[in-house]
């Protein structure tokens, strides 16, 4: 039997300014190297002073295009899921951890509150400040702030703030 569920929460990235950042650095990149790829292999024309061979310039355009696509899959791809049930807290953030477990047992505190992302975390994602512990959020300024036991605090983003704090009550009291 699976165990209860009391919340559950799946983000997205949802930041408008960071994919359109995104797709203009993707068009930035690789725009020119097809260019150059166009004129040296199309037109005949070497591309710049100091031309690549041909290999080589076919080597470098698909290399950047897989990291791009790479780059791509983990910002349009990544996704936080957040479930609180009756013995605590479950994260899983694609593709870079799956189901990490925090204890009701070792949260001491925990506080839906607004926070500034770029200010106190340096961003989206997965980040770490020293003087506000760790943070793994996709979008918005509405987290719930954990401080366990031993002192470290933990952030996690939501964009839906009352569920979450009914569902944390609900399973601190049980």
């Amino acid at each position: 039997m699976k165990e209860r569920v009391y919340f559950k929460e799946e983000q997205k990235l949802d930041v408008w300014w960071m994919k359109i950042l995104v797709l203009f650095i993707l068009l930035a990149s690789l725009g020119p190297v097809y260019y150059g790829l166009y004129n040296q292999l199309t037109l005949g024309e070497p591309w710049g002073d100091k031309p690549m061979s041909d290999t080589g310039l076919v080597i470098l355009s698909v290399s950047l295009t897989v990291i791009m696509m790479g780059v791509l899959f983990l910002v349009f791809g990544s996704k936080l899921t957040t479930e609180v049930r009756p013995d605590g807290i479950y994260l899983s953030f694609f593709p870079f951890f799956k189901n990490r477990f925090y204890p009701k047992e070792r949260i001491e505190k925990f506080m839906i509150r607004k926070y500034r992302p770029v200010m106190e975390y340096g961003g989206y994602g997965i980040r770490y400040s020293v003087k506000h512990g760790r943070a793994y959020n996709m979008s918005g300024n509405t987290g719930l702030q954990l401080i366990f036991t031993d002192g470290k605090k933990l952030l996690v983003g939501t964009q839906r703030p009352e569920p979450l704090k009914r569902a944390m009550e609900k399973m601190m009291n049980k």
